[in-house]
């Protein structure tokens, strides 16, 4: 006969090999979500007294031993072992243990391991997320430190990997801030959709006990039920591959942030340098200062694209209800939080560091004619002339003063203009050496969300007010869990025996 709690159907015992296939990698990560199966088997039994399917002794006996295993958890002391599948089953079989068959052979009432899990990872996705946002408000953070300071700090803008225009370093930290809070915006929205009660769905079809699914989702902190039991037994893996996508524009982000530094500080460009706390040496070539951090976080983001696509393929052929397969989730869900946080956790420190080649930054701004289009402007304005008459009128002049090394030219530009509208305009040198200055075009620059310094200022100000605004918002679901499990704890208190 099978030794399994499920075993009555079976006559054989379970090969330790199938055991080792079916459950040797998956009890393993079955370990993060221990104290959340915990915490959801007391809120679901404590219903069932409630509607009076338990009554009052044997639920004391169960909340004794769960309690007893919380604390266990929370020491590290509580491993799972594998042949008994998974940490439900380990649950189970330890109360059952310790109060007997009697008493914990009720604990399971009226639920399934296929809603227990799902409330199980929606728990632990709860906090992940908050981490998560956590972490990326703190890097915002630190772009707006060094946005702060370096409101006039000048630097090209690059398009097609080529000098393009000038802007700021203010301008640019402010770009990072704006795509990271909107990563920041589908972290609350998938939150939203993760903080919905699967429990009471059973196996599909819910279950015959007149069970309270409302107050099994307001003792465990959720905002609402996921209504349709079998939606929510099928929708194993969704908010999952939800959460591993948003990781994956957060990787690229960082990715593309860590291109554009490991470029920048390169000898031949040296723009910037980076800090050596964040970078790591050569085993033969003592000179050498490598990007590794930046390097590491470039290559790892193909480590959750390949996690995203995996939930993906898993999900894509399966019928509704549950399936083995989706326990298959877990692993690459799990790798690609590991792997966003182990970058968030290092680069505000990285970019508080950056040191900003200032001399150089201009030198290339300047030798680059980046400045060209404000030329282009200056025509239109005197000359009375068509932007693309300027512009052919300026690509002319560029092309001539890189052949003579002579960029200020007044007497070129009037003989252009000429040859190509006919009018005789002459401007002095001072009136374009003002007009191409990047700080004063910058300064000129001052509509909605450009890079004057005035309008950075006004952007890294109302960011604050965004940044102060999640970060309240973000404690307010961190608190909410919070103070559901602690009003948890005094029930389970008002139970128990003294």
């Amino acid at each position: 006969m099978s030794d399994k709690l499920w075993g009555g159907r079976f006559s054989k015992k379970s090969r330790e090999d199938v055991e080792n296939f079916t459950a040797g990698e998956d009890i393993l990560l079955d370990q993060r979500l221990a104290i959340y199966d915990v915490l959801g088997t007391i809120a679901h039994d404590y219903m069932l007294y409630k509607v009076g399917v338990l009554n009052k002794e044997t639920l004391q006996k169960i909340l004794v031993s769960l309690m007893n295993i919380k604390r266990r958890i929370e020491e590290n002391k509580f491993q799972l072992l594998p042949e008994l599948e998974d940490v439900h089953m380990n649950i189970e079989k330890k109360v059952i243990e310790e109060i007997g068959e009697e008493y914990g052979g009720m604990m399971h009432l009226a639920r399934s391991r296929n809603d227990q899990v799902l409330l199980d990872t929606r728990m632990y996705l709860r906090d992940q997320i908050n981490e998560v946002s956590e972490l990326v408000l703190n890097l915002i953070s630190t772009f707006i430190d060094v946005g702060e300071k370096n409101l006039e700090t000048l630097m090209v803008g690059y398009t097609h990997t080529r000098q393009a225009q000038p802007t700021t370093v203010g301008h640019w930290c402010a770009a990072y801030i704006d795509s990271l809070l909107r990563i920041v915006d589908r972290l609350e929205e998938v939150y939203a959709r993760v903080n919905q009660c699967p429990l009471g769905s059973g196996a599909i079809s819910g279950v015959s006990w007149p069970i309270d699914r409302s107050l099994t989702a307001s003792l465990l902190g959720f905002d609402r039920v996921q209504e349709n039991t079998l939606d929510a037994v099928s929708s194993r893996g969704e908010v999952e591959s939800e959460i591993v996508f948003i990781l994956c524009l957060l990787m690229t982000i960082l990715s593309r942030l860590s291109e554009e530094l490991i470029w920048w500080s390169t000898g031949e460009t040296g723009l910037i340098e980076l800090d050596e706390a964040y970078t790591t040496g050569s085993s033969l070539m003592p000179q050498k200062k490598n990007p590794d951090v930046l390097e590491l976080t470039r290559a790892r983001t193909g480590r959750l694209y390949g996690c995203l696509i995996q939930i993906l393929t898993i999900l894509k052929g399966l019928p509704s209800g549950y399936n083995r397969d989706q326990q298959e989730i877990k692993e690459p869900l799990f790798r690609s939080l590991d792997t966003a946080k182990s970058v968030l956790k290092v680069m505000p420190g990285l970019v508080s560091t950056l040191k900003f080649n200032q001399e150089r930054m201009l030198k290339v701004i300047l030798d680059s004619y980046s400045t060209a289009t404000e030329l282009v402007d200056l025509l239109i304005k005197k000359a009375k002339i068509s932007f693309r008459s300027a512009h052919r009128i300026v690509g002319m002049y560029v092309k001539r003063t890189l052949e003579s090394g002579k960029k200020i030219d007044p007497e070129l530009l009037t003989t252009l203009i000429r040859e190509e509208t006919g009018k005789k305009i002459e401007l002095g040198g001072e009136v374009i050496e003002e007009a191409i200055n990047p700080l004063a075009m910058l300064r000129r620059r001052n509509h909605i969300g450009g890079p004057a310094p005035v309008e950075v200022k006004r952007m890294l100000t109302d960011r604050k007010e965004a940044l102060k605004s999640k970060g309240s918002s973000l404690m307010k679901r961190i608190q909410k869990c919070k103070s559901a499990f602690i009003e948890l704890e005094k029930l389970v208190r008002e139970v128990i025996p003294s």
